[in-house]
């Protein structure tokens, strides 16, 4: 799927291109305006860093399809969402991975934001900057990862989800494919007593 007209490629990630959809300027230039006359820099760094929180949730789905051996088309970014094109899972574990990828991403830029958070605050100019991106990646990161682990499609979550019954049954498998253990005897039960010749029958015999 080639980038239309209206779409723009800045950069490739994970070899893949990530194509911005051209609805994306508009939103970004529509904030910027009406922030315009209070913090217009603080603006910009909470829009990007909410851009690069779409392009992280989507890079987690990409890194995983990859490690399953899977190709990966494009990342689409949109003004409230993004999509990862890529190869079909090849089995249902396969596909669960990549609908969790995405949110292992955000994950780790929670933790960030956390850390982020946790650090001195910075003097001057920056502190406004430095909260911009742990409220992007904090709390609206926390929101927008609870929205859509929801088991709804096309969210994550209706997939993800589909982790509980495939551990079930992988479990099954494993207890019915436990060995038997054999039954303990008795005190004082002794073997059955076989004569040599029939023990010579019974010994498996090897062909060189």
């Amino acid at each position: 799927m080639r980038p239309s007209p209206r779409e723009f490629v800045p950069f490739r990630l994970l070899g893949a291109p990530v194509v911005f959809h051209w609805s994306v300027l508009v939103v970004v230039a529509l904030l910027l305006s009406l922030s315009f006359r209070s913090n217009p820099l603080t603006a910009a760094v909470g829009v990007l860093a909410y851009l690069l929180l779409i392009v992280a949730h989507e890079a987690g789905h990409a890194w995983v399809a990859r490690r399953h051996g899977l190709y990966v088309e494009s990342l689409r970014i949109y003004p409230m969402h993004g999509c990862c094109v890529h190869e079909s899972a090849r089995t249902p574990a396969q596909d669960i991975a990549i609908a969790w990828g995405g949110v292992g991403a955000q994950a780790l830029l929670f933790g960030l934001a956390m850390l982020i958070g946790a650090l001195p605050s910075t003097p001057g100019m920056l502190a406004p900057l430095q909260t911009a991106v742990v409220i992007a990646w904090g709390p609206v990161n926390l929101m927008i990862l609870v929205l859509n682990l929801l088991p709804v499609p096309p969210l994550d979550g209706a997939r993800a989800w589909r982790v509980l019954p495939w551990l079930r049954q992988r479990w099954r498998m494993r207890a019915q494919a436990k060995p038997v253990k054999p039954k303990p005897r008795a005190p004082g039960e002794r073997g059955q007593v076989v004569s040599l010749d029939e023990h010579r029958k019974r010994k498996p015999r090897s062909d060189d």
